[in-house]
């Protein structure tokens, strides 16, 4: 599955959030029962799908003694964790744990990114469009070139 573009969106009353059509189409064409997990990852709301889930929570099982960062990324991971339906319009509830982890007030950006989708404030959105970047030298160590 993957995610691609952003759509700026506003939470109702009850913190509920319709996705763009496209992020709806790809999750209920793929996923029969149209349920994803959302958890909070970076400082963002994040939404996987439950394989994803179940193959990371194994992987990170697997890890003989994690760094202390590595435990309270595995904590924040697992206390973020709710599974929520996708409905046929598209619309997600997101709790208010994760709209409290995730700094969400009303306005909110829906960002596609790959293998995932993540929710992210309006504010830290218009943030990270403010960020220069220069990743040049990581590009090249792992061969990648941008077509342009």
């Amino acid at each position: 599955m993957k995610f691609r573009g952003h759509a700026h969106r506003s939470l109702d009353d009850k913190g509920r959030l319709i996705l763009p059509p496209e992020f709806r189409d790809t999750i209920r064409s793929e996923l029969p029962d149209g349920v994803i997990v959302l958890t909070i990852f970076d400082k963002h709301v994040i939404g996987i799908t439950p394989e994803q889930w179940n193959k990371l929570e194994s992987e990170l099982e697997s890890i003989k003694s994690p760094s202390r960062e590595l435990q309270n990324t595995i904590r924040l991971l697992n206390l973020g964790y709710t599974e929520t339906p996708v409905g046929k319009q598209g619309r997600i509830a997101i709790p208010a744990h994760l709209r409290k982890s995730g700094k969400l007030d009303r306005d909110v950006v829906v960002i596609g990114a790959g293998r995932r989708l993540e929710i992210w404030s309006a504010e830290a959105f218009e943030n990270l469009l403010d960020q220069d970047y220069d990743v040049s030298s990581e590009l090249a160590e792992n061969n990648v070139s941008l077509p342009f």
